[in-house]
């Protein structure tokens, strides 16, 4: 692929998956600005080391979403923390009039969770089936769906009051 291809194919992946990386920078990164930047920062440049390797095995949300969320994981362990996200104004929204605090005490629980757990829910918020997490992870569907089912009563314990 020529460098002009390469450039074309990065940039219309970006934009058609940006509401996928902003997820998975929200879930990662709650509530700190400058984290979130560095984040999205960093998915986009693995995304672009990377695109010479993607095969087309597997959809392109499929892709992205695995080096999304790797690079959060290994960020997540290099820096021993957990930050906080505050949405950058170039991000789209995802809080609603109705309810906004609702959603940023949504992802604030999830950024408590373990980042395995975090990886499961980002991808259900994505509205990925149980069968296309399991491909990716080497999980059963069953597991999944009982993990799942227990991180979500756990993260309605976590809001609870709020």
């Amino acid at each position: 692929m020529s460098e002009k291809e390469k450039l074309k194919r990065f940039d219309q992946l970006m934009v058609s998956h940006k509401g996928l990386i902003v997820k998975v920078c929200q879930t990662y990164c709650h509530r700190d600005y400058e984290s979130a930047r560095d984040l999205y920062q960093d998915i986009a440049l693995e995304i672009w080391t990377h695109l010479d390797s993607f095969r087309e095995e597997s959809s392109e949300a499929t892709w992205l979403w695995r080096i999304a969320t790797n690079t959060a994981i290994d960020r997540l362990r290099r820096e021993k923390r957990r930050p906080e996200l505050v949405i950058p104004e170039e991000l789209p929204e995802v809080a609603t009039e109705e309810q906004p605090h609702r959603v940023d005490d949504l992802y604030e629980a999830i950024a408590h969770l373990k980042a395995e757990d975090q990886q499961l829910v980002t991808a259900r918020l994505e509205d990925w089936s149980y069968k296309e997490i399991a491909a990716e992870t080497g999980e059963s569907e069953g597991s999944l769906r009982v993990r799942y089912n227990r991180i979500v009563k756990q993260l309605r314990q976590m809001m609870k009051g709020k």
